[in-house]
């Protein structure tokens, strides 16, 4: 950090010097203009980036299993445009606009040409839309959780196209909230709100993964089961309370919580039962562990300057 001296000009203003080297790297002049957004006391200052925003990616069939990976990557990034230069396939063809669509939020395949697709964002939200977005993910995970909660309850899971839509959603959603992150339009907290989002990620996907297990081994529900499904539901409404209000009692009662989740009660079930149902136990166990978790960069958030 580099401290500047604020200089005194007409009409009570004061100025600030910006550096050489940031005007330079962002192809700012006399008489560009700049935003000055005001965020929680802090003064962000933006500026045009002097560069063509864009990356290309080789895709073939021998990579093409990590498409979503390598495109999910760029665009948190902060690129506008995207060029696939490809093996022309009609496989890779449908597998780019697949991801495009289902996590690249604000992003459309807009040219298919020869060998080369370009993606490039037509509509994505502003950075306003950071908090937004956030309460899309505790509402979507929340009816992930209701969901499988409710499934169960009846014994049978037959929802599985659901979950993976509301898996993709809650992508969508975190992606899009790191792609700010990364392209510093919302500065508060960077370091704990990437960390915060990694682990809401890893809890909608242990879920995903959880009524997926149940699915394939058609798992029937037990009480204690449901009992924990819904106790879930509870446990993750803390969550929201604690990021929302920053508040450090919430958080308290969650990781005092986790003696009963984990290592009482599920590590119990884990225990006495067996074969399947003993892995039903342990990923309650691990979305459990992974909200008890998600607090450290809460309770980060929580202090004051």
């Amino acid at each position: 950090m580099e401290e500047r001296k604020l200089i005194k000009q007409g009409g009570g203003g004061l100025t600030i010097y910006l550096p050489k080297k940031w005007l330079d790297r962002k192809g700012l002049k006399e008489g560009d203009k700049v935003s000055v957004i005001e965020d929680e006391g802090s003064l962000i200052i933006e500026g045009k980036v002097n560069k063509k925003n864009e990356i290309i990616i080789g895709i073939n069939e021998s990579n093409i299993n990590d498409l979503r990976h390598l495109l999910t990557h760029a665009y948190r990034r902060g690129f506008s445009r995207i060029i696939i230069n490809h093996e022309r396939t009609e496989r890779i063809i449908k597998e780019v606009k697949k991801v495009v669509s289902n996590v690249l939020l604000g992003f459309e395949l807009t040219k298919i040409e020869g060998n080369e697709l370009l993606i490039e964002n037509i509509s994505e939200p502003s950075e306003e839309k950071y908090e937004v977005m956030m309460q899309k993910v505790f509402l979507v995970i929340s009816e992930t959780m209701q969901l499988m909660s409710n499934d169960f309850s009846k014994g049978k899971f037959d929802d599985a196209n659901e979950m993976k839509e509301l898996r993709d959603q809650s992508d969508k959603f975190i992606i899009f909230c790191k792609r700010l992150l990364s392209k510093n339009k919302h500065e508060r907290n960077l370091l704990f709100e990437w960390e915060f989002l990694t682990f809401m990620m890893d809890i909608q996907h242990t879920c995903y993964y959880l009524y997926h297990y149940c699915y394939d081994n058609k798992i029937k529900g037990t009480k204690e089961m449901i009992a924990f499904s819904k106790e879930l539901e509870s446990y993750f409404s803390h969550l929201k309370t604690a990021y929302n209000k920053k508040d450090a009692a919430t958080v308290h009662k969650i990781n005092e919580l986790k003696k009963k989740y984990h290592f009482g009660d599920i590590t119990k079930m884990i225990e006495k039962s067996r074969g399947k149902e003993s892995s039903v136990y342990a990923y309650f166990r691990e979305v459990f562990r992974s909200i008890q978790l998600s607090t450290s960069p809460i309770m980060s958030m929580s202090f004051k300057y």
